[in-house]
């Protein structure tokens, strides 16, 4: 069987600027329903008929249509359409919420407007399983040079943990990677659990080397999408070696510059990536399995 490639995109198209949004935003009034299945289900019956009120808001502060149609061998075999806003929802108010023979009738006040720029129409979390950074650092650099490589490195773990878009499943070992010894992984790499489906998987790496007289630091970033696609981001800064004795006391140029000077940034231009991703709408590529079509976009 032929099958066209299909591509899901969860998210919303370009957005105007902030200026041209707050004045194009406008109050509507929108109703939503819910039945209340029992009696612990009263309040979360309430949320649905809100959920719904909002949905309906949203929509009629306008929409779009787009569809995906699958042939095979000229004949439609699949035909979707897929209605979604245009805006979103700024803020709300509930006018009224009645029970009235088991169904909660909500009634809310909403503001709907185009999405502000630089906003997301969704954030997503990222999940992500990681191995530990691989660490290279060349001979012929300082000696400091190995130490303040460990620290990036525990720096970027713990990046990867605090950004509030991005929960770090597991943290193993990569197969045949090497870490230096005095970086201590013990406590953090207890248990190899597997990936699980829909998980990023992380790569990195760090590398330290002389570039003429100055030290060059790279961190290299991989990863790897549920859906095989790869991202690759690469993150440079070079220091000044610095002198020792009087000539570096004089000139400025000491180990605590060039440390300050090869990490300066770093760890903000990972947090920017991240940023970017949780921000970028989620894709995965529609395959066949069987009867069924699956959309590999993970569990959660």
């Amino acid at each position: 069987m032929l099958w066209r490639a299909l591509v899901l995109v969860l998210g919303l198209g370009p957005v105007p600027a902030a200026a041209e949004a707050a004045e194009a935003a406008r109050w509507v009034e929108a109703q939503g329903l819910a039945h209340v299945a029992s009696a612990a289900d009263r309040d979360a019956a309430r949320r649905r008929a809100i959920g719904e009120a909002l949905v309906s808001a949203a929509l009629a502060g306008g929409a779009s249509l787009r569809g995906h149609t699958v042939t095979d061998k000229g004949r439609i075999t699949a035909d979707l359409s897929i209605l979604r806003p245009t805006g979103r929802v700024l803020s709300h108010r509930v006018l009224s919420a009645d029970l009235v023979d088991g169904q909660w009738r909500v009634r809310i006040a909403a503001q709907v407007g185009p999405m502000p720029l630089g906003e997301c129409a969704a954030r997503r979390r990222l999940t992500i399983s990681a191995a530990p950074p691989v660490v290279r650092v060349a001979p012929e650099a300082d000696a400091w040079a190995e130490p303040l490589v460990m620290r990036v490195a525990h720096d970027l773990v713990e990046t990867l943990r605090r950004h509030p878009d991005a929960d770090l499943d597991t943290l193993a070992p990569a197969a045949g990677g090497v870490v230096a010894a005095s970086f201590d992984y013990a406590a953090l790499t207890r248990g190899r659990a597997r990936p699980a489906a829909g998980n990023h998987r992380l790569r990195a790496g760090i590398d330290v080397a002389p570039a003429g007289r100055a030290l060059r630091l790279v961190l290299t970033l991989r990863l790897l999408a549920p859906d095989g696609a790869e991202i690759a981001r690469s993150f440079a800064r070079e220091a000044a070696r610095p002198s020792a004795g009087l000539i570096g006391l004089v000139s400025g140029q000491g180990r605590t510059r060039a440390e300050a000077e090869l990490t300066d940034g770093l760890m903000a231009d990972v947090r920017a990536m991240l940023d970017g991703l949780a921000c970028a709408p989620a894709e995965a590529r529609i395959v066949q399995r069987g009867e069924a079509l699956r959309v590999p976009l993970g569990r959660r």
